[in-house]
């Protein structure tokens, strides 16, 4: 996870569930038609609702040699 882009009550909620820099987050299910998504982070599985999974800013790892 790189960073977050909502207010400070959402922002901290995420915070809270593991949402922080450097955090390791997987995507489990997304891009769907339905308002959630899931991901993995610290060995829990999270939803978030679409419009705040957006808020949360990722960059891909490199692949490990």
């Amino acid at each position: 996870m790189v960073w977050i882009i909502s207010d400070s009550f959402m922002s901290s909620q995420l915070d809270a569930l593991g949402f922080t820099f450097k955090e390791r987050v997987t995507c489990i299910l997304g891009n769907r038609r339905d308002s959630m998504n899931a991901y993995l982070i610290r060995g829990t599985l999270i939803a978030l609702r679409t419009e705040n999974a957006k808020e949360v800013l990722v960059r891909a790892l490199e692949p490990s040699s």
